[in-house]
């Protein structure tokens, strides 16, 4: 994965595929300490101990469809190249959080990459589930939830709708990037 948008996908796509309902997406940034906390939560299936303590082997899954599972792997590599580190805590029947830290100060620290572009598409995708995020710089922060976006009628599978949808979210991310108070390597 060669950026933020892509781990977000990629864990949030895991997320649906353990059956969750909600997912609630953030992103904080404390420009004072230089961290950035990537977080996934939802309320799917979970995980039993055992699969959590392979979670970090590229060469284990639960899926069927290949052999190996590489996303955490690849998450926990990027967060421990960039000064952070990676924690994962999940109950069967209650659901699973990943928690991902980077040091915005290192130059290692992934780029933001097109996180509109995926959100829109894990949102038109997967209208079934109730999909919250928020980015927030120090006091300052943007929120989206689907299920706010339906009772204002607003519909994403309408043609138009999406790309509208995604410059909205481009925006606000872009007018909330303005409030950085120091120089980082997020893009």
């Amino acid at each position: 994965m060669v950026d933020m948008a892509m781990h977000m996908m990629d864990i949030a796509q895991n997320s649906i595929r353990g059956d969750a309902k909600n997912i609630h997406i953030s992103f904080f940034e404390d420009c004072d300490s230089n961290i950035l906390l990537f977080s996934v939560v939802d309320d799917g299936k979970g995980m039993s101990d055992e699969v959590l303590s392979r979670l970090d082997d590229p060469f284990f899954t639960t899926r069927t469809t290949r052999k190996v599972g590489l996303g955490i792997p690849l998450l926990k590599m990027t967060c421990e190249q960039g000064g952070g580190s990676l924690s994962v805590q999940s109950k069967e029947g209650f659901g699973t959080t990943v928690e991902a830290t980077y040091r915005t100060d290192n130059p290692d620290c992934l780029p933001l990459g097109d996180i509109a572009g995926y959100l829109t598409m894990l949102l038109v995708a997967n209208p079934h589930v109730r999909i919250r995020f928020s980015y927030k710089i120090n006091s300052e922060e943007f929120m989206l939830d689907n299920a706010e976006l339906s009772e204002q009628g607003i519909e994403l599978l309408q043609p138009g709708v999406a790309g509208l949808i995604k410059t909205f979210i481009k925006e606000n991310l872009e007018e909330l990037y303005s409030y950085r108070t120091v120089k980082d390597f997020l893009c």
